[in-house]
């Protein structure tokens, strides 16, 4: 894919991606991506995030053969294509966030991780890069926290394959904006509001 500098287009562009070229990722390349993630959003600027970058193919594959298991445990949405396992991307992500004082992640928690993940995944896309957020895993989570030695007090909120695309790859496709906005109420209307400014 080609890389994409204006943001409007990389909003548009920018889909899950789950099939790979065998062509390495540079490290500079992945560190643009993590700067890109390290500048997100987070409540009250805690910055709680870690990021594992995985390239060694004996630990993708342990992280593969899990995952795929995890598919296997339930219900999963479909991929709406086609899917190679994790271990064939070039580079596995795993997004970490602190566990707040509480003990439990929840909302908040993810508030101050996902936006960041967004940004990594909106800098992958500018570069031409391919990735995908999956958090399949945290059905065996255990396992993948094992796996990776994650400490107690760290919980894993996605992980991300980043590689080169194996096609071009088109806009993503979503229906009009009118269907998912509402103004004033959950009953209000739905039609755009032309509000009348002049004195």
């Amino acid at each position: 894919m080609q890389p994409i500098t204006d943001v409007q287009t990389l909003f548009r562009y920018q889909r899950a991606i789950r099939t790979f070229t065998d062509e390495e990722v540079p490290d500079a390349l992945v560190h643009q991506v993590l700067t890109a993630a390290i500048h997100g959003p987070s409540g009250s600027n805690t910055q709680p995030w870690h990021f594992i970058v995985v390239r060694d193919p004996t630990v993708k594959h342990a992280i593969s053969e899990v995952y795929e298991e995890a598919r296997a445990a339930g219900p999963t949405p479909s991929a709406g294509g086609a899917r190679q396992p994790l271990a064939a991307a070039p580079v596995l992500i795993v997004a970490c966030v602190n566990t707040p004082a509480s003990g439990r992640a929840g909302f908040q928690t993810g508030a101050s991780i996902y936006p960041s993940v967004q940004n990594l995944l909106l800098a992958a896309r500018a570069l031409g890069l391919g990735s995908c957020l999956t958090t399949l895993h945290r059905r065996r989570k255990a396992r993948i926290h094992e796996i990776l030695g994650i400490p107690d007090h760290i919980e894993s909120a996605a992980i991300i394959p980043l590689g080169w695309p194996d096609r071009e790859y088109g806009p993503n496709r979503r229906p009009p904006l009118a269907q998912f906005v509402r103004y004033d109420h959950w009953t209000g209307s739905t039609a755009w509001h032309h509000r009348n400014t002049s004195a």
